[in-house]
């Protein structure tokens, strides 16, 4: 009798001892998945994190390589050029005799000028003639872009007794035209020291604005 009960309490510390071995692996085996669940997630959720990055850096990148396309858009521009004591001077030359009139553009985008430009000598109030026909019938839309920080010419040659007189000038009012050769804006109002003589009458004629001093002359037939 007491043998048997001694196998029937082993059996059931046997049992109780798998159970609880199952249990255990089973509680082991689901805190694992968990883990690895939880992993996954994380992994996921930093991963789609790195993609929205990504992506509002690529907007944000192209967003500023666009206005930085449109600044540089907007300073290549041409604008029209203005007149101005500094940036209009006028320089006799002899042989063939002329006075060119010279533009600078000092600015970091190009400029516009329309055919030629509008000289009145001394205090007259009728502006020189034009070399090359009037803007206003002929020339109509005839431009020169010059660039940044460069120069344009126009010539008014002196060659004859005519139109180069004997009294030096006292002071040139250069004006700049639009493209209908009308007079647009103020003009540069330039003195000649006695120093310095500047030759040219109310006879001369003035050229059109050229981005290069020999083709100026050219056109000006003072070519040397």
């Amino acid at each position: 009798m007491t043998a048997r009960r001694r196998s029937v309490a082993a059996a059931t510390l046997a049992t109780a001892l798998c159970g609880t071995l199952a249990l255990t692996g089973c509680t082991h085996s689901t805190s694992s998945k968990s883990r690895r669940h939880s992993s996954s997630s994380s992994y996921s959720s930093v991963s789609k994190d790195r993609k929205k990055n990504k992506k509002k850096h690529r907007f944000i990148g192209a967003g500023a390589a666009g206005v930085g396309a449109g600044a540089a858009a907007h300073r290549a521009r041409p604008t029209q050029c203005v007149a101005g004591p500094t940036k209009i001077k006028a320089t006799s030359e002899t042989d063939p005799s002329v006075l060119v009139l010279t533009y600078h553009n000092p600015l970091g985008r190009p400029c516009i000028l329309h055919g030629a430009p509008q000289i009145f000598v001394n205090d007259s109030t009728t502006p020189l003639g034009f070399l090359e026909g009037d803007p206003k019938d002929d020339f109509i839309g005839r431009q020169v872009t010059v660039r940044p920080r460069s120069d344009a010419y126009a010539l008014i040659p002196t060659t004859t007794p005519a139109t180069k007189g004997t009294r030096p000038l006292g002071k040139l009012t250069v004006s700049l035209t639009d493209s209908r050769g009308v007079k647009r804006g103020g003009g540069a109002y330039l003195s000649f020291s006695q120093y310095q003589p500047r030759y040219a009458t109310q006879q001369a004629k003035v050229g059109h604005w050229y981005s290069s001093l020999p083709e100026a002359r050219i056109k000006a037939g003072v070519s040397r």
